[in-house]
């Protein structure tokens, strides 16, 4: 009996203990946390970033390609007549007016023989009136006449032929402009078709570009134009021609610029760049150090937003301004980060400074 008492007694000390361990332990855990939730929790430190809000500007739009001068016009002379060069008074270089004479074949027997097909044709004049005569009074039948009319023809074609050899002898320049090329010398022998002299027209001057399928649409003909050479000089004019096929292997159209060059001071094959005006656009400027690459390649800068995200903002560079490089694809007043690009990533949030809060500082 005394032991059961003992047992009970032992038993219940042991309740009574677990049951206030437990409390105990709830309520020393319950002050851990409390004390874990008034420690402060550590945050990430967001990287500054400089910005800007971009302002608009309305600038005039342009297609700018390279290209070239050519001349704008240009003929290989050939000989119409066989014949030795009895002169060469045209040189190489020299500039030539339209009907100058660049070069003149010797006449050898031409006159000569003019003058025998025309003496045969007045004898071929008089044999026709003579049948006529006959035929009216009957005594010669129509198919003489018609044999002498025809034997009139023969003869005057014959000496029209011979005039005409006779003027190819005398080779002109059929147009104004610089005597590029000669091909022959006094005494020397040409055949028909061989060549004489090579004419070029430089005034005007035309230079010529191509341009991509993009921008072609944006281009008139009779629109104004501007060539700046390799060399610094430059010159307006007008587009006098847009081609309406585009090269098969580049997809880009040719485009003439026509601009006066009096005096030929532009030569012909200079390389430059054209500058094709087309209608105003709505644009921002930004320095060319925030452009950057996106990971498929396309080029634009990195902005914030009303968040304080980073974003991608895809951009076209229309022209290259003394302040900077003159984009569309921005919206007025974006922020856009001009120092810190470089080390933040779209989607990652930063902290934006003003570069006029900046400034202020």
């Amino acid at each position: 009996m005394r032991n059961s008492i003992i047992v009970a007694g032992v038993l219940a000390v042991g309740a009574t203990a677990w049951i206030l361990s437990g409390q105990i332990r709830d309520h020393d855990l319950q002050a851990v946390a409390n004390e874990r939730a008034e420690k402060p929790t550590p945050t990430t430190k967001l990287i500054s970033v400089r910005v800007r809000p971009v302002q608009p500007r309305t600038q005039q739009g342009a297609v700018i390609v390279n290209g070239r001068t050519e001349e704008s016009r240009k003929v290989t002379i050939r000989a119409e007549t066989a014949g030795p060069i009895a002169a060469v008074p045209g040189e190489e270089g020299s500039i030539v007016e339209a009907g100058d004479v660049i070069a003149r074949q010797q006449i050898e027997d031409r006159n000569a023989r003019l003058a025998q097909t025309l003496a045969l044709v007045r004898q071929r004049e008089i044999e026709h009136r003579a049948a006529t005569k006959l035929a009216k009074k009957g005594f010669r039948s129509g198919t003489k006449l018609a044999e002498a009319r025809t034997l009139l023809d023969a003869a005057r074609a014959q000496a029209k032929s011979m005039r005409i050899d006779l003027s190819r002898i005398t080779i002109k320049a059929p147009f104004g402009g610089i005597l590029e090329t000669r091909y022959v010398e006094k005494g020397g022998f040409v055949k028909i078709g061989d060549n004489v002299a090579k004419i070029v027209d430089l005034d005007p001057l035309l230079a010529v570009g191509f341009v991509s399928e993009r921008d072609i649409g944006s281009l008139k003909v009779g629109g104004p134009g501007r060539v700046t050479l390799i060399d610094g000089r430059s010159a307006d004019g007008t587009v006098r021609f847009i081609a309406a096929v585009a090269e098969a292997e580049t997809r880009s159209f040719r485009v003439e610029l026509e601009v006066p060059n009096p005096n030929h001071r532009i030569r012909s094959g200079l390389t430059g760049e054209l500058n094709l005006p087309i209608n105003p656009v709505r644009a921002h400027v930004v320095p060319p150090s925030v452009l950057t690459l996106a990971d498929d390649g396309r080029i634009g800068v990195r902005i914030v937003d009303d968040g304080d995200i980073v974003r991608f903002a895809p951009t076209k560079i229309l022209s290259d301004l003394p302040d900077g490089l003159l984009v569309s694809g921005l919206k007025d007043g974006q922020r856009l980060i001009t120092v810190g690009h470089e080390y933040v990533k779209a989607g990652q949030k930063v902290q934006p400074v003003s570069e006029t809060a900046k400034t202020g500082a």
